[in-house]
């Protein structure tokens, strides 16, 4: 038994690096493909563990978030993975800078209302930096998502 308090299960590179050995986390990488300059985990193999597992809290970046067409990503497979990962959550995090407000990519992930709370920065409700921003905002918290500008 682990003494750890926390356990992580990551599909991203990056993510792994920075939590390996940090006292209080008990880390799995979930396999897969890495796709090149993302650093993430896709394909078969990281569905299938996502598949077999159960998160408290699934936190996911997002490519874009449209008030019509909800959350989305660039790559299918990315968005197969996030899709897998909110099928096994109780609670779910999207997190993404305000330039992705008002962004539909090619394959759609959920609809607003999938995702729990929204996490970015505090410009995302400002109109002259972000257009789309305080109307994707507006659509979020219609379809009961929490936001959180940080």
């Amino acid at each position: 038994m682990s003494s750890a308090s926390l356990t992580v299960a990551v599909l991203s590179l990056q993510a792994a690096v920075r939590l390996a050995d940090r006292p209080g986390i008990r880390l799995l990488v979930i396999g897969g493909q890495s796709r090149p300059g993302e650093q993430s985990l896709v394909g078969p193999l990281a569905l299938r563990a996502v598949g077999a597992m159960a998160f408290d809290v699934f936190v996911m970046s997002i490519g874009g978030v449209e008030a019509q067409h909800g959350w989305s990503e660039f790559s299918l497979d990315d968005a197969a993975v996030k899709q897998a990962g909110l099928g096994q959550a109780s609670r779910t995090i999207a997190v993404a800078d305000a330039t992705k407000l008002g962004v539909r990519a090619f394959s759609q992930v959920a609809d607003l209302g999938a995702v729990d709370t929204f996490v970015t920065d505090s410009a995302a409700d400002d109109l002259a930096t972000h257009p789309n921003g305080p109307e994707t905002l507006a659509a979020m918290w219609d379809a009961d998502v929490d936001i959180v500008l940080i």
